[in-house]
C-alpha cells in the first residue's frame, strides 16, 4: 500500500500510521521516518519466508542460509518500498510539491505533501511514478536473477511449475526472485482503480480531466476505493470462515485501511472544498474569557476551568497579552503540585507555531490545527488574542451554515 498522501489529514494518517515513529535519515531534503508498525510485518515477512517460502525453494538449504536470506530479503524489501514512496515525492517536488517527509508503517509507505496537486496532469504523473517504480525494481530484480543463474532452461522448468528448478539459484538470485515477484505484485495492486491508492489517484485524474470537477472525482475514486476494501474484508471473512489460515485476518486489516482512508480522504476534499476563499475570522469564537497570570493556579481550576467549556484561555499581564494557558497543562499537576502557583507558572508564549492570524485562509489554518488534534489556537492580531479556533469549530461551521455534511 503506497502513495502520496495529503498532509492537510494528519489526524487520520496518524491514526493509520500509529504515533510512534523513528527518524531514519535525510535523503533529497526529505526526512525518512520508521513507524514502529513496520517490525510487526518485518518479523511476519521473515517468518513467511524462512519457515515457509524459502524452504519450499531450497530443502537442501542449512537453517543458517535459510534465516539470513530471508532476513536480508526482508530488508531490501523496505527499501524497494522506500524506492516507491522517493519516486512519488521526485516527481511531486518536480511540479513545485514538496513532500517534507516519508513514512514506512504497517501496510507500505506514505509520502506526505502540503498540498494536492492542482492539475489532473499532476495528478496522474504524481501517482504513477510509483507503480512504475515498483515494475523497474520487478524487472530488474528478476533479469539479474535469471542472469545470474545463467541457464535458460531453468525459466522455462519454473513457468511449468517446477520447484526443483530452484535448486540453480543461488541466495541472491534467489532473493532477487523473490524481490522480483513481490514487487510486481505491489506495481499491480496499487493500480487498482480505488482512492487512495495509486490506481485510484489515476482513475480520479481521468475523471478530473473529463469533467473539471475534482470533488465529483474524488467522490467517485474513493468510493470505488471503499467498495474496494469492502470486497477485501468479505473475501478475507470467508477465508477464514474456510479454516485457509490466518491470511484471511491480513485482507480484513488491508480492507479496513483502504475503505477507511478512502472515506477519509474524500472528507478531507470536501473541507478543503468548503473552505476555499474562507478567513480564520469567517470561524473562529469571538465569545471567550481571558484569565490574570496573577491568580493561583487552584482558583484558575475552581472558578474557570469546572465552570466553562473554554479549554484555553489568554492570560494577560498588566493588561497585555503573556501567553495562553490551557486545561491540558493543568490536568497534568495533581493538586499538591498546583499549591502556590499561579498562572503565570503554565502560561505557554505564543509564536507562529501555536496561533493564528484573522486574515489567515482557513485552509491553511486547518493543517495547521489538524497536527495538534483538537487542541485550540488563538487567533492574534496586534498583540492581542481576538478569537479561539479549534478543528470541531470547522466541523460544526460546516454543518451550521448548511453546507456538505461530513
Amino acid at each position: 500500500m503506497a502513495s502520496v498522501k495529503d498532509n492537510r489529514n494528519n489526524t487520520s494518517n496518524s491514526a493509520i500510521t500509529g504515533s510512534h515513529s523513528l527518524r531514519l535519515f535525510q535523503l533529497f531534503d526529505i526526512e525518512i521516518r520508521l513507524d514502529l508498525s513496520v517490525f510487526v510485518i518485518f518479523a511476519l515477512i521473515v517468518f513467511s519466508l524462512g519457515n515457509s517460502v524459502l524452504p519450499q525453494w531450497h530443502p537442501e538449504w542449512s537453517v543458517s542460509v535459510l534465516w539470513t536470506t530471508a532476513t536480508i530479503s526482508g530488508v531490501v524489501f523496505f527499501a524497494s518500498l522506500l524506492a516507491h514512496e522517493l519516486s512519488h515525492a521526485v516527481v511531486s517536488g518536480h511540479y513545485g510539491i514538496p513532500v517534507p517527509r516519508i513514512t514506512l508503517f504497517l501496510f507500505g509507505g506514505m509520502a506526505e505533501c502540503d498540498r494536492e496537486p492542482d492539475r489532473p496532469k499532476v495528478e496522474f504523473l504524481v501517482a504513477i511514478a510509483g507503480p512504475l517504480m515498483s515494475f523497474a525494481i520487478a524487472m530488474i530484480c528478476i533479469n539479474l536473477a535469471f542472469w545470474l543463474v545463467g541457464d535458460a532452461e531453468v525459466m522455462e522448468s519454473l513457468n511449468a511449475g517446477r520447484l526443483e528448478a530452484m535448486a540453480a539459484f543461488g541466495p541472491v538470485a534467489t532473493s532477487l526472485l523473490w524481490l522480483g515477484m513481490i514487487n510486481m505484485v505491489i506495481a499491480i495492486f496499487n493500480m487498482v482503480p480505488g482512492f487512495p491508492m495509486d490506481g485510484g489517484r489515476v482513475f480520479r485524474a481521468a475523471i478530473w480531466a473529463a469533467t473539471g470537477d475534482l470533488l465529483k472525482a474524488t467522490r467517485w475514486a474513493s468510493n470505488l476505493g471503499r467498495y474496494f476494501g469492502w470486497t477485501l474484508m468479505f473475501l478475507g471473512i470467508l477465508s477464514l470462515m474456510r479454516g485457509e489460515g490466518p491470511g484471511g485476518l491480513w485482507w480484513i486489516m488491508i480492507g479496513w485501511f483502504i475503505s477507511s482512508l478512502a472515506a477519509a480522504s474524500y472528507r478531507q476534499q470536501v473541507i478543503d472544498s468548503e473552505l476555499t476563499g474562507r478567513k480564520v475570522s469567517d470561524l473562529m469564537r469571538t465569545h471567550f474569557e481571558s484569565v490574570d497570570a496573577g491568580i493561583a493556579l487552584s482558583d484558575f481550576v475552581d472558578q474557570y476551568l469546572l465552570r466553562s467549556t473554554q479549554e484555553l484561555w489568554p492570560v494577560l499581564e498588566n493588561n497585555k497579552l503573556a501567553g495562553v494557558a490551557s486545561l491540558t497543562q493543568v490536568t497534568g499537576l495533581s493538586p499538591e503540585q498546583r499549591s502556590g502557583k499561579t498562572v503565570r507558572n503554565i502560561t505557554v508564549p505564543v509564536t507562529p507555531m501555536n496561533s493564528l492570524g484573522p486574515d489567515q485562509s482557513a485552509r491553511e489554518a486547518l493543517r495547521q490545527l489538524s497536527r495538534g488534534g483538537d487542541d485550540a489556537l488563538p487567533v492574534i492580531t496586534s498583540g492581542e488574542v481576538v478569537g479561539l479556533l479549534k478543528y470541531s469549530d470547522v466541523v460544526k461551521w460546516m454543518s451550521l451554515s448548511g453546507h456538505t455534511r461530513l
